[in-house]
């Protein structure tokens, strides 16, 4: 609905109006047989006046019976002189009931409009709330992580038994596990949080992804980037491949394959992460991206169940799809859409360049994290 809220530009059409109707209820009156067009004119500009800005109850009320009484006056009159039949007078209460009709409803939309605007702007405070609740809470919590973890080393660089070395490097890993599970709960929270997208190198951001896992598990890393260019959210999209780069690593053992790709389906950009793993059960395929859910054969290697419904979550919340295709014993496929992320501006200026291809060797297993 338009609305206007100058006051300069209230005045001006009110102005302009009340000259509008005061020339048609000179014609109602004087015009006496051909009042009809007036008549509805007068009455059509103040139905259309009235949904452009808010009126007083006062005002309206007043402007109202003032036009029924003025426009009702002119018709009696002329039903008086013969001119018109008495039947035309009942335009008067027939319009009356529709303009009245027409106020409350357009009173009713702008009570509804103000409404929705105040539970959005609760809802936006909220979510700030939630945030740095969030924010502060993960940082209460890793601040404690830290400080065990700390400990936990000590206990295993200091012991002097294998059984003592063996219970601090337990220690270790589930607090590596908590301090992951933190930082994907606070990912959750921020899902929805508004952003807005940029110009995204995905080849370099998906290359130093890479690099990074490369130090943290035996796999063969692969990508390979039809696009180098796409509109997004860096630090989302980062935590989208990272989600997705962990269960791979997770359901995979040395020597398996991971791969990145990067392709173009129209305007939207299509990444997908394959890797020869343990792969998913058929039937756990449509429940695996719920929070908390793993799939069944994950046995030992599941984790929080956060990482698949993360990544869901974010690129839902943007109008995109992740999609699984899995076959179990040959290895998994996610493909994630981003819907408008290859606009045909960027489009133009990527055809000119090669497909890119990235290999990267097998790194030396150093450990890896849990979802």
């Amino acid at each position: 609905m338009l609305v206007i809220d100058s006051s300069r530009g209230k005045a001006a059409l009110s102005a302009a109006w009340l000259a509008f109707a005061g020339v048609n209820a000179w014609l109602t009156y004087f015009l006496a047989g051909e009042e009809t067009i007036p008549y509805h004119l007068i009455w059509a500009s103040y139905a259309l006046l009235y949904g452009l800005y808010s009126w007083s109850r006062t005002v309206t009320w007043a402007s109202f019976l003032t036009i029924t009484g003025v426009t009702g006056y002119a018709l009696v009159r002329h039903a008086q002189s013969g001119v018109i039949g008495w039947e035309e007078c009942s335009e008067i209460p027939l319009m009356g009931v529709l303009v009245a009709l027409l106020i409350w409803h357009v009173n009713r939309q702008r009570v509804a409009q103000t409404r929705l605007a105040d539970l959005r702007e609760l809802e936006r405070g909220r979510a700030e709330q939630r945030e740095v609740t969030a924010r502060f809470g993960t940082h209460e919590v890793r601040t404690r992580l830290t400080i065990a973890r700390g400990f936990a080393e000590m206990i295993r660089d200091n012991a002097t038994d294998d059984t003592n070395r063996s219970d601090a490097m337990v220690v270790l890993t589930e607090l590596d596990k908590a301090a992951a599970t933190t930082s994907n709960l606070l990912t959750l929270v921020r899902v929805e949080a508004p952003s807005v997208r940029i110009s995204v190198n995905v080849a370099d951001l998906i290359a130093a992804i890479l690099a990074r896992w490369k130090a943290t598990a035996d796999r063969q890393w692969s990508s390979e980037v039809h696009v180098r260019v796409i509109l997004g959210e860096p630090e989302r999209l980062e935590s989208i491949l990272d989600c997705l780069l962990e269960n791979a690593v997770k359901f995979t053992a040395p020597g398996d394959a991971i791969s990145v790709t990067v392709s173009t389906d129209g305007p939207d950009v299509l990444i997908a992460v394959r890797d020869t793993g343990l792969g998913i059960p058929e039937g756990d395929l449509p429940g695996v991206t719920e929070p908390f859910t793993t799939g069944s054969a994950a046995g030992d290697r599941a984790g929080s169940g956060l990482g698949l419904a993360i990544v869901r979550m974010i690129v839902e919340s943007r109008g995109g799809s992740l999609s699984l295709a899995s076959v179990e014993g040959a290895g998994t496929t996610a493909t994630i859409r981003m819907c408008g992320a290859f606009p045909e501006r960027v489009a133009e200026s990527a055809e000119t360049s090669a497909p890119g291809r990235v290999d990267v060797a097998p790194g030396r297993h150093a450990g890896q994290s849990s979802a």
